[in-house]
């Protein structure tokens, strides 16, 4: 848990209801009005696979607009760096570990340790003047399963344990991974991930936005699903668990089978012939301990938000695994996706190889590649989505007022900065050094 925070309980309580009137008004509340554009900044985020960076050769990567150089510390640990030596600000990524743990400039042979302080000048001199005024902006760095995490922030850093989805920090639980790049700002990633379209977007059988591919998982599924009637609408959204920096949410009234819409005249959706089983009930397992709870702890959700940017996708009962996607902003028009498929962790070996099948030929193809990739992204990516126009928010939208309105002001940058760089409406009020000072008198 975020230990700054202090909102209420019921402060938090008022907001979720808040944001429900809010939506049944056709809000106009705006992507960027207290969401930056680059993303929130004093927060972890995944970075790169400590495995790709090599003993001698450093990697860049870019992460909320700024470029920064992964290499070796003297202790074979990741360190990073901005990408722009001080001295004439050419790249460090372009040049290499001439010496343990140290990353040298390719331009002029400035030297520098893990730090960002530069230890030699070398066609300088060995006593230059230069080297001890020379300093490189340092970020700091944890490795978590293989993955490095990097902290953005211009104030000093919290235990990673409190930035990661709570699943990932769970023993019993294993994870896999899936990390690509999705042209488009990181907010609708997340606001998709928080809005309930998927009983239309993800309605079609033959073909999506850009394939045209039968999907042949919703016939193989164990529910039949293929033939069986879908929702026809939720009826309403509520936010379901709030805290300070995390919310689920749940539709309100869902309603299964042919809905009269009096605007066109008709019903909708129209009955397939192939369409013949009844709709799935979920039954309810008695004396389950787990019936009435998410792998987090909380009831059944069908989506939720936590800052800085995480979502997650039908977490149910139980064993079920939870879908989670945590966006980094590269810049204002790119996105790293990381996706992690999460659940119990099998205790035979049987059990492992059956849930690897399930994930590489089920779970993967059917859900990360098809739903996500080739139908959620081609709707929002560049060029075909904008965010300088006006929006009004509805029902289906509550969760993303909840994450634009109410949450951001309890994120990291609002509590120690008074706002976030990026904003429309609210920029920081005040320096990182401020902040450290206002701690110190605490």
């Amino acid at each position: 848990m975020q230990k700054n925070q202090s909102t209420s309980r019921g402060q938090r309580v008022e907001d979720a209801t808040n944001a429900a009137k809010e939506a049944w008004g056709s809000s106009q509340i705006g992507p960027f009005d207290y969401i930056p554009k680059v993303g929130f900044r004093e927060y972890w985020y995944p970075a790169i696979w400590a495995k790709e960076v090599p003993k001698r050769k450093p990697k860049m990567v870019t992460m909320l607009d700024e470029d920064i150089v992964f290499f070796r510390d003297k202790f074979g640990e990741v360190a990073s760096l901005t990408d722009w030596c001080p001295h004439r600000n050419a790249r460090f990524s372009l040049g290499e570990s001439v010496f343990p743990g140290t990353i040298t400039c390719p331009y002029h042979g400035y030297t520098f340790d893990s730090q960002g302080q530069c230890v030699a000048g070398l066609i300088d001199h060995p006593e230059s003047p230069l080297i001890p005024k020379l300093k490189a902006r340092k970020f700091p760095t944890v490795e978590f399963k293989g993955i490095i995490f990097l902290w953005m922030g211009e104030t000093d850093p919290v235990p990673l344990e409190e930035d990661l989805p709570f699943e990932l920090s769970d023993a019993q639980n294993d994870m896999y991974v899936r990390v690509r790049d999705w042209e488009t700002n990181w907010t609708e990633p997340v606001n998709q991930g928080i809005d309930f379209h998927e009983a239309y977007l993800h309605r079609k059988q033959l073909g999506s936005l850009g394939k045209s591919k039968f999907k042949f998982h919703s016939i193989l599924s164990k529910d039949l699903a293929f033939f069986r009637p879908k929702l026809a609408y939720y009826g309403g959204v509520k936010v379901d668990t709030e805290s300070d920096h995390f919310f689920t949410l749940n539709a309100t009234q869902p309603f299964i089978g042919e809905a009269f819409h009096p605007g066109v005249n008709a019903y909708w959706p129209k009955k397939p012939w192939w369409v013949f089983l009844k709709p799935k009930i979920r039954k309810s397992k008695k004396n389950d301990p787990n019936e009435r709870q998410s792998l987090i702890g909380t009831r059944p959700f069908a989506h939720a938000g936590q800052l800085p940017s995480i979502v997650r996708v039908f977490g149910g009962g139980g064993e079920i695994s939870v879908h989670i996607r945590w966006m980094v902003p590269v810049t204002a028009e790119l996105t790293r996706t990381w996706t992690f498929t999460v659940g119990r962790r099998p205790q035979t070996l049987i059990g492992r190889i059956w849930k690897n099948f399930w994930y590489y030929f089920w779970r993967k193809p059917s859900i990360i590649v098809r739903t996500n990739e080739w139908e959620d992204l081609v709707v929002f990516m560049k060029d075909r989505l904008r965010f300088d126009l006006p929006q009004k928010l509805g029902p289906l939208d509550t969760g993303v007022i909840y994450f634009r309105r109410h949450l951001a002001k309890r994120s990291r940058d609002f509590q120690r900065l008074g706002g976030a760089v990026g904003t429309i409406k609210a920029q920081p009020t005040r320096t990182a050094q401020q902040w450290k000072e206002g701690e110190q008198e605490k």
